[in-house]
């Protein structure tokens, strides 16, 4: 394994004796090639001196700390059990017991707020040395507590403006202060992507390892297991669901243009952008139907590919469904 990525869920709260073993267990049936990258995410108020210490002698070096805001009465209105101080703590007290490759998560376009307080908490992130940042837009998903609060008019919904200002302006300062805005929802200081997430954009295989996981063998096959915690133990504790794992997991073929308006989709989201080599003669057809966001300033055209402005990644979903539309009308999919 080149990557291993403890997340999805809340791994910081396992007991001790279980990181410990789990860790074990990974060595000795999917070891790291090298110094490979071994992420563990982390909520700021898990991030003890006591934990911080195993996860360093277990192999972790990439911490991915969910801070979501340094603003109090956000994170109490996303019900987040830390406070802005104790973020800032958390983010200290790892670099202090010497991890050096640590990644937050800030949270923008929230409602009720303004640029000026989205650029507080961007700029106290900078001001920690931090190598990596990752950045979303607050979404609404139904049947949750946010948005039954919406419905009641408890809550105000988040404005898409909002959002916009925030995004545009987090890219341009990033790239003042010399970071790489590398994915729609990443940056990073030269040389610190994270490897594990690029794998995903890049199409590589990977393995999805607990309730809900997913894997992909990098061709044609993705599954995921059950998401229920006890079916899924049940199923990998019953002898003939070992031998009849379907189970444990549900699975599917992704099809030639599935494949294709995946790497539409996931190169689209990154710096680099698509290339023209990826898609061969098919990049006459995309010409084609990307004439009108080139010319509005939302894409780049070159000898190379198609780069999306900040402007373009405003607008990705469209753009890439006509990217899909066309793959669908030549029918000369990428393989």
């Amino acid at each position: 394994m080149n990557t291993w990525y403890w997340g999805g869920g809340t791994p910081s709260i396992l007991p001790i004796p279980l990181v410990r073993h789990l860790a074990d267990h990974l060595r000795r049936h999917a070891p790291l090639v090298g110094s490979g990258e071994f992420t563990l995410e982390a909520n700021p108020e898990d991030v003890s001196p006591q934990n911080l210490r195993v996860w360093k002698e277990v192999g972790v070096n990439r911490l991915s700390i969910g801070i979501q805001s340094f603003v109090d009465q956000r994170l109490a209105w996303m019900n987040r059990a830390h406070t802005g101080q104790q973020a800032r703590d958390a983010v200290k007290r790892a670099q202090d017991a010497g991890f050096e490759n640590i990644t937050v998560d800030l949270i923008y376009g929230l409602p009720e707020t303004h640029l000026g307080e989205w650029q507080d908490n961007v700029g106290q992130a900078l001001d920690m040395g931090l190598p990596h940042m990752s950045m979303y837009a607050l979404t609404v998903e139904e049947k949750t507590a946010l948005h039954h609060q919406i419905k009641k008019g408890q809550s105000a919904a988040p404005k898409d403006e909002r959002a916009t200002e925030d995004f545009l302006w987090v890219r341009q300062i990033l790239r003042q202060n010399g970071w790489e805005p590398y994915e729609l929802s990443n940056a990073a200081m030269p040389g610190m992507r994270a490897q594990h997430n690029s794998a995903y954009w890049s199409g590589e295989a990977y393995m999805g390892i607990g309730p809900g996981a997913h894997s992909f063998d990098g061709t044609s096959e993705r599954r995921w297991n059950v998401s229920h915690n006890l079916r899924y133990i049940r199923a990998w504790q019953d002898p003939q669901v070992k031998n009849n794992q379907d189970e444990a997991h549900e699975k599917e073929h992704v099809t030639a243009i599935e494949r294709t308006n995946e790497r539409i989709m996931t190169s689209l989201r990154r710096m680099e952008g698509l290339s023209r080599t990826d898609m061969g003669a098919y990049s006459a057809e995309l010409d084609k139907r990307w004439l009108e966001f080139v010319q509005k300033g939302w894409m780049q055209s070159t000898d190379d590919g198609w780069v999306l402005s900040d402007e373009g990644l405003l607008w990705l979903d469209t753009i890439a469904s006509q990217g899909f539309a066309a793959a669908e009308d030549l029918g000369n999919f990428v393989s």
